[in-house]
């Protein structure tokens, strides 16, 4: 009795375990996600026969899932009728035979009973819970079934309303067919009206066409002269600017000039100093002790001082500042004006003086050639005239 009852016990958990199992599997593996049937906002959906189909695919299968959840319902509560009475009937047993003795034996069979009907009690609170839960799954399928319905009669309509919308477009299409039709005769019409127009102006039409080439003739020639005008106001604003740069250097001239020079002169000694050719700075070359050196900055004081050393000397034979033959009239003279250039432009013979710049005003053309050699000669001989210079009454 014993190992019968111990049967019973675990073929009432095998029960509870496999109720609630499949309960649990119903519940976590039947559910679908829900169908999003909202559309974006401002834009109708985009529906197509396919996805109708596959509408109407998922409503069969929802309404076949809830089917089989109704079934396993009516399973689990025939399996628990069944329990009751099996357990209603271990009762009875049990109390017909603690009539009789109260042995060890039977205080082991209710304790067995009551272990059962705990069960029994458990078993049947579990299943009231999947019960519920099972219930609230049904509902919550119906509400799914109920929107996939609506759903469904939503695309049918949206459906109906392309293709009426198709339709129209189809008999507008239609019309604008027959309006360029129409508008095709209407211009054949005219092009055959104007061509006989045509045909009955062409003495006109020569007539235009003289007066059109004369028209063109014109204008070229009326172009040609604006352009002419036109170049004509750029060449006198141009002379009106030349000249008025003439006088402006020749003002320049005539308030800082002390020696006379040309403008063309005045203006390429002007042009070294800003492309930075020439610095026209003196600098602190020394002199003898008694020679009076002078200024020969700018373009004025530069010419004079080349006119003057140009003048103190007699050039025997003409050549480079190597090769020249020459003597010196006034000596005074010659040795102030080569220290005096040498102030400002430097000597190429002395590392230590200035850079030498008297090239840059031969190639400028502000001195000659021969200007250059008796310069360069000066410039080379400076220690002659250093030396003699103290002893020449000047």
């Amino acid at each position: 009795m014993k190992l019968g009852l111990m049967a019973l016990a675990a073929l009432t958990a095998a029960i509870i375990f496999v109720g609630c199992g499949t309960a649990v599997g119903r519940a976590t593996g039947a559910d679908v996600e829900p169908t999003n049937t909202n559309t974006s906002a401002g834009s109708p959906p985009v529906i197509t026969e396919e996805k109708l189909i596959v509408v109407n695919e998922n409503l069969a299968s929802q309404e076949a899932l809830l089917v089989d959840q109704e079934k396993a319902l009516d399973k689990h509560q025939a399996e628990l009728q069944n329990l009751k009475e099996i357990v209603t009937a271990f009762e009875s047993n049990s109390a017909n035979n603690s009539a009789n003795t109260e042995s060890s034996a039977d205080r082991e069979i209710k304790s067995v009973a009551a272990e059962v009907s705990n069960m029994s009690n458990q078993l049947e609170n579990d299943m009231a819970a999947q019960g519920q839960h099972l219930e609230e799954e049904i509902s919550m399928m119906h509400y799914r079934i109920t929107s996939l319905e609506e759903q469904s009669a939503f695309i049918q309509t949206l459906l109906g309303d392309i293709q009426d919308e198709a339709e129209a477009i189809r008999y507008s299409i239609s019309a604008i067919s027959n309006e360029i039709e129409e508008s095709a005769e209407i211009t054949g019409n005219l092009i055959h009206s104007f061509d006989a127009i045509v045909s009955t102006t062409e003495g006109f039409q020569g007539q235009l066409r003289d007066l059109e080439d004369e028209t063109a003739f014109l204008n070229v020639a009326v172009e040609q002269s604006t352009s002419a005008i036109e170049q004509l106001d750029d060449a006198l604003e141009e002379v009106d600017d030349a000249l008025e740069e003439v006088e402006e250097t020749q003002e320049e001239l005539a308030g800082s000039s002390n020696y006379p020079i040309t403008v063309d002169q005045f203006t390429t000694y002007d042009n070294l100093i800003g492309n930075g050719l020439i610095g026209d700075v003196l600098n602190s070359m020394p002199a003898p002790e008694t020679m009076v050196v002078p200024d020969c900055t700018g373009p004025d004081g530069t010419r004079e001082c080349i006119d003057k050393l140009v003048n103190s000397v007699n050039v025997g034979v003409d050549g480079t500042y190597e090769s020249i033959q020459l003597s010196i009239n006034d000596f005074c003279q010659a040795a102030e004006n080569a220290y005096g250039l040498e102030r400002v432009h430097g000597n190429r013979w002395d590392s230590t003086a200035p850079t030498d710049e008297t090239d840059a005003l031969l190639n400028a053309g502000f001195i000659s050639e021969s200007e250059f050699s008796i310069i360069q000669w000066s410039l080379k001989n400076r220690d002659i005239l250093e030396t003699e210079y103290p002893g020449t009454e000047c």
